[in-house]
């Protein structure tokens, strides 16, 4: 699931429910006589089904939305780390200063690229390689102007750099945190079920009622899987905290 592109996952869903009402249908003009003996709970049973899998979509999107802010305030939090450390740079003596702030210039790039890097092994293995050689860098030069310079300033400039170290694990992790593939398989499971029954109940031939429910639960499936993949889909993560971050290194001088 982590590498289903949504409008993929819809057309399965689609395809998938809609041979659920299909197969309702069949079993609907095969058993019919069975079916009518027991046409109470069969409608009872299609709508406990429609229920609770919309329950589930429900639940799914919440812990999707739940996921989606977790990866905003992240940004944000990466972007006021990064900007704070740049700040400081400005109370450190040379040829630290000038160093820290040329690593940092290539730093900022290399985090937004991070997340515009998309599904690419390659390019994700790059950013992750670039971020963390540039990382190492700046404890270096961080490190050795701290044993020279054992003050308060210096404290909070080493602080404010592991903090900015720190939360690119936190970025990574949440974005690794996707809805579990039990979950969709169920999902798809129960819908697939409550299609089926549906399928039973619909005396009509329209061809266009039958396709109606099908294409709108899986849209909304469809929906809860774009808000879960942060890197491509309709719903994307805005990087406009890093970029005016990025405005501020490349435009400013402390």
């Amino acid at each position: 699931m982590d590498n289903m592109r949504p409008v993929v996952f819809f057309v399965i869903t689609f395809v998938l429910l809609w041979l659920g009402v299909k197969l309702g249908s069949y079993l609907s003009r095969h058993l019919k006589e069975k079916i009518n003996k027991e046409e109470k709970l069969v409608s009872l049973l299609g709508g406990a089904l429609l229920t609770f899998f919309g329950l589930l979509v429900g639940f799914t999107f919440s812990m999707a939305v739940s996921r989606y802010d977790a990866r905003v305030l992240l940004i944000v939090k990466e972007a006021n780390a990064i900007g704070t450390t740049w700040l400081r740079t400005s109370s450190l003596e040379e040829p630290a200063k000038t160093q820290s702030q040329q690593l940092l210039k290539q730093y900022v790039p290399a985090r937004i690229g991070f997340l515009s890097s998309g599904h690419d092994a390659k390019q994700l293995q790059d950013s992750y390689a670039l971020t963390s050689d540039l990382q190492n860098r700046l404890w270096s030069v961080a490190s050795a102007y701290a044993i020279s310079h054992r003050d308060p300033i210096t404290s909070l400039y080493i602080a404010t750099l592991n903090d900015t170290i720190d939360v690119t694990e936190e970025r990574r992790a949440a974005l690794e945190d996707r809805i579990p593939s039990e979950a969709w398989g169920l999902l798809l499971f129960i819908g697939f079920a409550a299609m089926v029954i549906e399928g039973m109940n619909v005396s009509t031939q329209s061809s266009v009622l039958r396709i109606l429910l099908p294409f709108v639960l899986a849209g909304a499936v469809a929906m809860t899987l774009d808000m879960d993949s942060p890197r491509y889909g309709l719903i994307r993560l805005t990087q406009g905290s890093m970029e005016r971050v990025q405005q501020q290194i490349t435009g400013n001088t402390p």
